[in-house]
């Protein structure tokens, strides 16, 4: 018990020496706390803050409507492909491209506050309007400072500088320059030298109390630096269940990453409706083509039938007659929709064989009234395919890896779908078959009338056939 009394005692000690051994040196310690403030002053002042926009979208999935072919591949899954090819739409280079080319994106506005610089996104006082037509030195850093005489000093100062072409979208190969000028300009003067052509001019958001005292600055942005950060939003569906899609961005302007985004969605529906308006485009033009032959002969086949009627003064026919002339008027509008869906498989496989690249303008046979599954499903995913080259060839090459794959996957649906057209074709023709023997039995039985009322129903027969392609 003593033993333990003593070591309990010693410990004390020792904690209190401690003790009086660390407060001989506190302002060590009131140092670093200063310190650590200081430190954490400076980094909530100069460190750019980062936002984080957000917005959704619907992704609509066709095959919702009880599609046979969602049924039997089972209607989750095929959902669930279809929201991964949205998606993959929405963060395809060509898209994001086509979004900061129809922003303003070009110039890049800052003012220069302490030792920071700080970016003017639709605040900055003046607006470079630059000349796309010409050669311009692109990340490269200008100063400004405006005068009280209306005029502005400018300069601009870097090395491995880039001269890049607005219109194509690409820099000049294997130049790199080293920049170094200044000089004073007016306002609305074009700027023009061996490095840029640009002009500089005062907005309403000028104050010349505020920014006469100011640094200001500018960058010229490219295209591909750019896309380099904005790119870099995520998009993820809000649940399993939905069909809508969450895309973020982080960004220090939020204001800039929300016009990216709104911009981005706003072309993605209008991309969907482009679509849809060429699939009706291209299926008017079918049928306009179909017209313009049927025309011809319903034409004729009217004038001969009024023709006979005037010269024979025989109007109808009687009863029985009428009977068999209905059921073989019957007869004719099913041969009239087999003979129009014949003329689109077949101009259809045409199409497929001769065309190579321009496969996303096919007509969708559901546009024809064809509901085949198979073929449907075939047609769209030829089109998507070939979309999706196109796409991909905007910033790649025919031998990209990506590229090589939609290649293979296009030449396969190609084969597939040229098989299944070849049956259905087949398939057409028997039933043509089947209805022209079911029309030639008929055609005994009205053989049996009077030769007027005979040719009078040959006639309208001709007339009513024709009439049933064209409408």
């Amino acid at each position: 018990m003593e033993n333990f009394q003593s070591y309990q005692q010693e410990e004390t000690i020792d904690l209190k020496a401690l003790f009086f051994k660390f407060t001989r040196f506190w302002y060590l310690f009131a140092m670093s706390v200063f310190i650590a403030l200081i430190v954490a002053f400076l980094f909530n002042k100069y460190t750019k803050p980062v936002f984080e926009v957000k917005t959704s979208v619907l992704v609509k999935d066709d095959k919702t409507k009880m599609d046979p072919s969602a049924l039997l591949g089972g209607l989750g899954l095929s959902t669930q492909q279809n929201i991964q090819n949205e998606i993959g739409i929405l963060m395809s280079y060509s898209l994001s491209d086509r979004v900061v080319k129809t922003l303003d994106f070009e110039v890049s506005y800052f003012v220069e506050d302490g030792f920071i610089k700080k970016e003017l996104y639709l605040d900055a006082p003046f607006t470079v309007e630059i000349d796309f037509s010409s050669m311009q030195a692109v990340n490269l850093p200008y100063s400004l400072n405006i005068n009280s005489d209306g005029t502005f000093n400018l300069s601009a100062e870097g090395e491995n500088i880039n001269q890049y072409n607005y219109s194509s979208g690409k820099p000049l190969e294997g130049v790199k320059e080293k920049v170094n000028w200044s000089g004073s300009f007016k306002f609305g003067d074009w700027i023009d030298n061996e490095h840029n052509r640009f002009r500089i001019v005062l907005n309403d958001k000028y104050d010349p109390e505020t920014h006469n005292t100011s640094n200001l600055g500018f960058t010229l942005n490219d295209y591909q630096s750019l896309l380099r950060v904005l790119r870099g939003f995520n998009i993820e569906p809000i649940n399993r269940e939905a069909s809508i899609l969450e895309i973020s961005l982080k960004g220090n302007i939020k204001e800039k990453s929300a016009d990216f985004l709104n911009r981005l969605t706003a072309l993605y529906l209008q991309r969907g409706l482009d679509k849809k308006n060429q699939i009706a485009e291209n299926t008017i033009e079918f049928i306009d083509q179909q017209l313009v032959d049927i025309q011809d002969s319903l034409s004729k086949a009217e004038i001969a039938l009024q023709d006979f009627q005037t010269s024979n003064e025989l109007m109808n026919i009687d009863f029985q007659s009428q009977q068999v002339f209905e059921y073989l008027k019957e007869l004719q509008q099913q041969k009239a929709e087999l003979l129009v869906k014949s003329r689109y498989y077949k101009s259809l496989q045409n199409y497929i064989q001769i065309n190579l690249d321009e496969l996303d303008k096919l007509v969708a046979p559901s546009a024809m009234g064809i509901e085949d599954p198979l073929l449907n499903r075939l047609v769209q995913e030829l089109v998507n395919l070939s979309a999706s080259k196109a796409e991909q060839m905007l910033s790649s090459t025919e031998r990209h890896p990506t590229v090589v794959s939609i290649d293979m996957q296009i030449v396969n649906t190609k084969r597939t779908l040229l098989e299944n057209i070849n049956n259905i074709i087949l398939n057409s023709n028997m039933a043509l078959n089947n209805l022209e023997n079911r029309i030639i039995d008929l055609e005994k039985e009205l053989n049996k009338l009077p030769s007027t009322q005979r040719l009078l129903l040959g006639y309208q027969r001709k007339f009513q056939l024709n009439d049933a392609i064209y409408t």
